[in-house]
């Protein structure tokens, strides 16, 4: 009886042995491991261990995803310098008047009360010249009126230095030819003015009719070399 009472004691407790193993082997096998738990990195609860990923991924934001606010950093504006006060000039003094020279006013008198006696001879040279002057310039055939205008300078002992002449519409180079002529023989005066003297004396020539207005072969001058 002590025998088979030992047996079935042994029995049982393999029974219950192997019970044990199959339900802890059998419930590692059901239930995976747990995972650690995720530490937050706003408490200071834990450490975690390892590389932690950034807040913000600027290689994984796309287009739709906001940009992560924060102070922004203000741009620096250029550095403006302020103008330079412009100082007042204080007022300048007119000019003085310019003095007149005593000389030139007593050569300016001089010329002016001798120019009537050169104006004098002068037209009486060319009131002498007058019929050849028109015969050698005129235009041939023709029987214009005109008047022209001689300038003239003479120095002091009464040489020629200058001879001008004005035109007249309608007569193109009749002036250059009376000038040629003039200069040819310039006018003598009967004396020396003393002074530099300028003259003007119109020459006028009578006609049946004005020169005409266009530029007709009539009336161009005849050359005086034939």
């Amino acid at each position: 009886m002590a025998s088979r009472g030992l047996y079935i004691l042994s029995a049982t407790l393999l029974g219950g042995t192997a019970l044990l193993l199959w339900l802890g082997f059998g419930r590692a096998a059901i239930d995976p491991p747990k995972a650690p738990a995720a530490v937050d990195p706003g408490t200071g609860d834990g450490i975690a261990l390892g590389v932690r990923a950034a807040d913000y991924d600027s290689a994984r934001r796309t287009d739709d995803e906001p940009l992560p606010s924060g102070p922004r950093i203000a741009e620096r504006e250029p550095r403006r310098t302020p103008p330079l006060p412009v100082p007042e000039l204080p007022p300048q003094p007119p000019a003085p008047p310019v003095a007149a020279d005593p000389g030139l006013n007593a050569l300016s008198e001089a010329s002016m009360a001798a120019q009537p006696k050169v104006i004098a001879a002068l037209r009486a040279d060319l009131d002498a010249r007058r019929d050849a002057l028109r015969e050698t310039c005129w235009p041939p055939g023709s029987d214009y009126a005109a008047t022209f205008t001689v300038e003239t300078t003479f120095l002091e002992d009464g040489t020629m230095v200058s001879l001008g002449i004005s035109d007249v519409p309608g007569m193109p180079g009749v002036g250059a030819c009376i000038i040629g002529q003039i200069g040819q023989k310039p006018p003598v005066l009967p004396e020396a003015p003393g002074v530099s003297v300028t003259a003007a004396v119109p020459l006028a020539f009578a006609g049946a009719r004005p020169p005409p207005a266009d530029d007709l072969p009539e009336s161009r001058p005849r050359d005086p070399r034939g």
